[in-house]
């Protein structure tokens, strides 16, 4: 199993690590109890995705839509979507089954591509949905992918691609019927406002960052820009950013040793004493005790 290491390019999107080189399709583990990190950050994929968790809680995020999923349950992400990911629960952990459309059917000009694999690309508000073993859909979706991590696992297995490929198509009809009755769609342009922001503020987090230039990526007035990121995200904006440079520290923390107020200036705070006021408003403790304790404090971020 690959342990999912989230390699991004500049724009967010993820590096994909492919089972076997030009085969597209990728099978990673993510587990928080372990390194090297305690939550998946905002990123997006040209793949289709399907996560199944198989121990602990495990709270997902696509742009405006918050999923929280207990043991044994998944998600199906679109593609081109940005989704976050993290723990609930201490021993978190889920697996996840990445494919590019291609694998599905290459040819855009078929009845194949057209029929079941174009609503999904073209889609004005991407389809996510939750499944579980109370459905068929949900069971279909399930016994694939657990056949899936089975045969990932069987390294020498002759035609081990052509298997898992057989088991994507199997449960593709699965997903355009659950599709079909997903919950609140996702809106396409906070999709593509949400990365823009995120891209930003990953490129910019260890400096200064203001609302006007981050309003300036998406075309909005910096009043705009402030009330729709809280509507879409649901926490203000500099909120956000603070949060999401506590995240940033963590593995510095963790595994460094760097001193708090190097930590500090390397994620963008001004001063040892905000950064340590913020890390505490958010992790319920100082940087020196996460550093000292950090699974005590996993679940308060």
């Amino acid at each position: 199993m690959i342990v999912n290491q989230l390699q991004l390019a500049e724009d967010q999107r993820e590096i994909m690590q492919r089972i076997t080189p030009g085969f597209p399709v990728s099978v990673y583990q993510t587990d928080f109890s372990a390194k090297p990190y305690k939550s998946v950050i905002w990123h997006w994929h040209e793949d289709f995705q399907f996560c199944w968790v198989y121990r602990g809680t495990v709270h997902f995020q696509v742009v405006d839509q918050s999923y929280i999923l207990p043991k044994d349950s998944g998600i199906f992400i679109n593609c081109r979507l940005a989704h976050t990911a993290e723990p609930l629960s201490p021993d978190a952990a889920y697996y996840c089954v990445d494919t590019h459309p291609d694998l599905i059917c290459p040819d855009a000009e078929s009845v194949v591509y057209k029929q079941m694999v174009e609503p999904f690309i073209q889609s004005t508000s991407s389809p996510v949905f939750i499944f579980s073993d109370d459905t068929p859909e949900g069971i279909a979706v399930l016994s694939s992918l657990k056949r899936i991590f089975t045969l990932f696992n069987q390294d020498g297995l002759l035609g081990r691609e052509l298997f898992i490929q057989s088991e994507i198509l199997r449960l593709w009809p699965s997903i355009l019927k659950r599709a079909q009755n997903a919950g609140s769609p996702v809106s396409a342009l906070g999709n593509e406002r949400i990365k823009k922001i995120v891209t930003y503020i990953e490129g910019h987090y260890a400096e200064k960052i203001t609302l006007r230039s981050i309003a300036a990526q998406i075309f909005l007035s910096p009043e705009e820009c402030s009330r729709y990121f809280k509507k879409i995200i649901g926490t203000s904006l500099f909120a956000f950013i603070s949060q999401y440079r506590i995240k940033k520290s963590l593995d510095l923390l963790s595994n460094t040793e760097l001193t708090i107020a190097e930590v500090a200036q390397r994620c963008g705070f001004s001063t040892q004493s905000y950064y340590t006021s913020c890390f505490k408003k958010i992790k319920g403790c100082t940087p020196n005790q996460y550093r000292s304790s950090p699974t005590q404090y996993l679940n308060s971020i």
